[in-house]
């Protein structure tokens, strides 16, 4: 049965013409080209002896006309809209349409062909043409197009164009686990397999002149109607074991895609992240507009696709309410139109604001979920917060520094896989704090050009990656320090005066939470990887050094306005990754010396605090435990299966059972990579505490976190 993967028609229809994509006036894209499977299958298999084929009612009911054209869908499929939404033409022809005219060929045709994949086994099974076949038949249509317009002409078009790539979904769905035709390979060998043919065929194009090519990812295909009912039981639950095959394929596919931007430097190669947005519809229907996520529009909506949803088959009244109609979805709604947006600017690759994108479809989520319930009379209207990488959001994005991380993998489970400067795979503290207290659903920096007076009132983010309490750390850095982070914070009380005026503004600084995190760099970077500071200070005269910073920039703030005062303490980084790696000896212990130095700055900085509160009228400054909460993940990284899997770790709708490696991160080796060193990531990243050799993954930020917020958010009230 050949899997028809509607769901992705819904994502992708929901990008249309009147949404369109403004390009710079220095670029072009004369044409569209689609490879791939039924997703951009514009008709192709209308001429093939295959029984994989849709040119009869009830399919294109809502197309122009209402014609069957052979387009897996009740209307228009994700080509179209492309091309519409890049102001080319209204609709993008099947290469192997018998009217195809010469205009057709200078703006774009599909050579996509329904059933098949990147393994050439599935398109044998279906009797589809494979990637191979396409690929001859694109070699005939270049020389058609230099007939056409000569060769010069004809580069330029294909330089230019913007070429679609979409396949896998029939590989994992029908030869892997349906047939069982790949018996001899279990997934991470068949993903291999997969990532090879794909790797394949997109140098194969680059070859012949493509340029800019986009290539999706595999999505939630165990949630596809057809998948709930084949191997969901009986209450038809997604099918755990074809998403996890997705995800193992879309981790090594989008490491590939990274690995070919560097060895095709004139090309731009995308991978484009469909798995998570579309999981998040169906796990959350109703923001969408939709009612109906396990069941699709065609006859009873369990099985049918292709030949099994016919003129016999009743389909439902109102298709707009099914995001799996059976045959896709094609009108957008008010709801869908924000994914409209959103895959625009991925088409385009330029200005799009991406933050306010997702702060404006889940504000009212965020309200809704906030764990903390704070009593009747108590608000927090903003966080502010400074220090290192652990919370940067993406202020080093706009300095000149080596210490930055926007780009792959970083990012990879941020919502729509973005890399935002964040030194993670997803979410940072600096984002669950915000999420935990209800204010928002991520802390934005402030060097953000797009930020407003909204992100103001609630919060920003001034840290920088690589910064610490002693001024050398950011020196050697050339990041922003804290006494520059200070300088930050002035402006923008500055600004949030000239917005809501001076009585507000001290009404939001006063109850405002601000944290401030520093102080990993300037053990393990300036203190024991550079002897200048070991030539003059020994652990204690070091430590009172730090400390002194860190009360003299609270001090600072509580001039400035602030009263609650959060500081983190040092974790163990003794037991970071990287740190085994230098200093753990063989057998790559923990470095028992960080780790003393950590805990001797951690007491003198409690003490500290807790001497403010007694001097400083008002002061809630209070002292944060990271120390002992991450040492107990390490040491114990099972203990987080039953209780915190139900009450957080469902929320990245992934299961989760407790985190197996510990001593290493999930980029590379796991051993030593950060920042650019991080590539080729784990597929299995919520197996790790750490996500590089210094930063730990999202999932471990998470826990952190809610434990932190549940145990100290009184101390500030």
């Amino acid at each position: 049965m050949l899997f028809a993967l509607s769901v992705a028609h819904m994502i992708w229809c929901s990008i249309g013409a009147e949404a369109g994509v403004q390009l710079p006036p220095n670029i072009s894209i004369p044409a569209v080209i689609a490879f791939g499977d039924s997703i951009v299958d514009q008709g192709c298999n209308n001429n093939l002896n295959t029984l994989v084929k849709c040119n009869f009612p009830p399919y294109g009911q809502d197309f122009i006309a209402h014609q069957s054209t052979g387009r897996f869908s009740n209307g228009k499929t994700p080509p179209d809209f492309v091309a519409a939404a890049l102001g080319i033409k209204e609709v993008l022809p099947a290469y192997l349409d018998p009217h195809l005219q010469s205009e057709d060929l200078l703006t774009g045709v599909s050579f996509a062909s329904g059933g098949m994949g990147y393994d050439p086994v599935t398109s044998k099974i279906t009797s589809a043409l494979s990637f191979s076949d396409q690929l001859e038949l694109f070699k005939e249509y270049i020389s058609k197009l230099k007939r056409l317009v000569g060769e010069e002409r004809t580069r330029y078009i294909l330089a230019n164009s913007l070429f679609l790539v979409v396949a896998g979904s029939d590989d994992i769905a029908n030869t892997y686990f349906t047939f069982g035709a790949r018996l001899r390979y279990d997934v991470p060998s068949y993903t291999d397999l997969m990532v090879s043919y794909a790797s394949d065929f997109i140098q194969a194009i680059d070859e012949l002149g493509a340029r800019r090519i986009v290539v999706y990812g595999v999505p939630a295909i165990g949630c596809v109607p057809s998948q709930r009912t084949l191997a969901g039981g009986p209450l038809r639950n997604c099918a755990d074991n074809s998403n996890q095959a997705s995800q193992v394929y879309n981790t090594k596919l989008q490491a590939l895609l990274d690995s070919l931007s560097q060895k095709l430097p004139l090309s731009k190669i995308v991978y484009v992240d469909v798995y998570n947005p579309l999981l998040h519809i169906v796990q959350n229907p109703q923001e969408y507009g939709f009612d109906v996520v396990d069941k699709g529009c065609c006859g009873t909506g369990d099985i049918e696709v292709s030949v099994l949803c016919n003129k016999l088959s009743k389909t439902c009244p109102d298709r707009s309410r099914h995001y799996d109609t059976g045959m896709g979805t094609v009108y957008p709604r008010p709801e869908s139109q924000k994914i409209a947006t959103f895959l625009n600017n991925i088409i385009s690759n330029r200005g799009y604001n991406f933050r306010k994108e997702l702060a404006s479809r889940f504000r009212d989520k965020i309200l809704a979920r906030a764990v903390v319930k704070l009593p009747g009379n108590k608000t927090i209207p903003a966080v502010i917060m400074f220090g290192d990488s652990i919370v940067d959001t993406g202020n080093n994005n706009y300095i000149e520094t080596i210490f930055k991380v926007n780009y792959p993998p970083y990012g990879r489970d941020f919502s729509g896989g973005v890399p935002t400067g964040r030194f993670c795979n997803g979410k940072v503290p600096s984002d669950f704090l915000v999420e935990e207290l209800g204010i928002k659903e991520f802390l934005p920096p402030y060097l953000d050009p797009s930020l407003d007076t909204d992100d103001l009132k609630t919060g920003v983010n001034f840290a920088s990656g690589g910064a610490g309490f002693d001024p050398l750390t950011s020196e050697l850095a050339k990041v922003i320090s804290l006494s520059a982070q200070i300088d930050l914070f002035n402006e923008y009380v500055a600004k949030l005066k000239v917005a809501v005026g001076a009585e507000t503004t001290s009404t939001i600084l006063s109850n405002s939470l601000f944290v401030v995190v520093a102080g990993s760099n300037d053990i393990t970077n300036t203190y024991f990887n550079n002897p200048i500071r070991r030539l003059h200070y020994d652990y204690s005269s070091y430590t009172d050094l730090l400390v002194d910073s860190a009360s003299g920039f609270a001090q600072e703030l509580y001039k400035l306005g602030a009263r609650r005062i959060g500081v983190f303490g040092i974790p163990p980084i003794g037991c970071l990754p990287s740190q085994r790696t230098l200093q753990g000896g063989v057998e790559r212990n923990c470095a028992d010396n960080y780790n003393e130095l950590a805990q001797l700055f951690n007491a003198k900085l409690s003490v500290e605090l807790n001497s403010l509160n007694n001097r400083l009228p008002q002061a809630r400054m209070v002292y944060l435990d990271v120390y002992n909460s991450l040492m107990e993940v390490i040491l114990n990284p099972k203990k987080y299966d039953p209780a915190l899997q139900a009450d957080l770790v469902n929320k990245n709708k992934i299961y989760f059972a407790g985190f197996s490696i510990a001593n290493k991160g999930c980029c590379g080796t796991g051993t030593i990579e950060v920042a650019f060193l991080c590539k080729c990531p784990c597929p299995d990243v919520y197996n790790y505490v750490f996500w590089d050799s210094f930063h730990p993954t999202e999932t471990t930020y998470r826990i952190l976190v809610h434990q932190t917020v549940k145990k100290q958010i009184s101390s500030f009230l």
